[in-house]
């Protein structure tokens, strides 16, 4: 098949696209390479700073669409806002990619209208969210009128959806109850050699979280809990707090530590929880037993789950647990076990496959 990505999130995209390559697809892939993180694109959609930098990327997009990117067999959108541009003009070019291609699918991998929507509403799709916590003015931001109505003409617009984690899966289904909507889950690229993690010295725990975002994600409340951590225990915990870095140095820095402290509100393991996983560290991140009976998973359970309603009782089965290295290695043993049997990139774009297919 012919394929044409749309926007990136956390390398998403990106490594979908390398797994898709290795099973003979011709796949292209447009985005700003996920921001900072500088990542994998094959064509970059990045809005020049300025004035006129959202003129000159419509225009692009617009020559791009109506020339050397159409008639693809699958157009996935990233999310409804893939790029930088006002909801007018991505509007205006969803039009354009419904002309000249088969079939749009959305890959639903992080915020938009609709998700504030649901887990602001009165019966949300999730017991607990972040959104739980979240101030008033960021959820106007994401609800104003411009930008919800044109969320909704994307959802309505799509051919099916194909869902990230869990959160979403529900999310989605709930509002969209008559849409197509796949679970794939995050595509991750196995390293060829994983290695050994010694738990028994000092534990170092990398605080993962994007700046900027550390509310949102409840790392603000974490770091209290890590800082206390460390002030109990200097002799054993160290904590790694690099700025935001470049996805492949991020990894490097992923490599280096026991532990890495992901997010306090998920019910699932995110990206950098399962790249983590992935090399042999154990995340702090969502591990709800609502996620592993999603994935089908009865037995691996390498992810440590902070409880946002109860902080004290996180607090001291972490403290608990980075004093017993036998079961951090089992829950590193685990880790790699997980991320192998249910997110290599070579599983998850199988899912997508058979979601385009149907």
């Amino acid at each position: 098949m012919r394929i044409l990505l749309l926007g990136d999130a956390s390398n998403y995209h990106a490594a979908l696209a390398e797994a898709l390559r290795r099973k003979g697809h011709c796949v292209v892939l447009a985005s700003e390479g996920s921001q900072w993180m500088d990542t994998r694109r094959d064509i970059d959609i990045s809005r020049r700073k300025g004035r006129l930098g959202g003129a000159w990327l419509y225009l692009k997009l617009k020559y791009l669409f109506n020339s050397s990117l159409r008639n693809f067999d699958i157009v996935q959108l990233a999310s409804p806002n893939y790029a930088s541009l006002k909801p007018s003009r991505l509007k205006s070019l969803l039009k354009t990619l419904k002309r000249n291609n088969s079939s749009i699918y959305l890959t639903c991998l992080g915020t938009d209208s609709v998700l504030v929507r649901n887990l602001c509403s009165p019966h949300p799709a999730l017991g607990y969210s972040e959104w739980s916590y979240a101030v008033a003015s960021h959820k106007e931001e994401w609800q104003a009128k411009e930008l919800s109505e044109y969320t909704d003409f994307v959802y309505s617009n799509m051919d099916g959806a194909v869902s990230a984690l869990y959160e979403y899966d529900m999310i989605y289904r709930a509002e969209w109850p008559n849409m197509s909507i796949f679970y794939a889950g995050i595509p991750i690229a196995l390293p060829p050699v994983v290695k050994p993690k010694d738990f028994s010295g000092k534990i170092k725990i990398l605080y993962a979280v994007h700046r900027g975002r550390e509310a949102e994600k409840g790392a603000d409340k974490l770091m209290v809990l890590l800082a206390r951590l460390q002030a109990e225990l200097p002799d054993k915990i160290e904590i790694v707090r690099p700025a935001n870095v470049p996805y492949n140095e991020f990894l490097s820095v992923i490599d280096e530590c026991h532990m890495v402290c992901d997010q306090l509100y998920s019910y699932t393991p995110a990206t950098t929880a399962l790249l983590a996983m992935a090399r042999g560290v154990v995340p702090i991140s969502g591990g709800e037993e609502e996620f592993y009976r999603f994935i089908d998973e009865p037995t691996l359970r390498p992810i440590f789950n902070p409880d946002p309603s109860d902080l004290e009782d996180s607090y001291q089965r972490l403290k608990a647990l980075v004093q017993s290295p036998d079961e951090l290695q089992r829950m590193s043993t685990e880790g790699v076990e997980l991320v192998a049997r249910h997110n290599a990139d070579s599983i998850v774009a199988e899912r997508f496959i058979k979601a385009w297919t149907k």
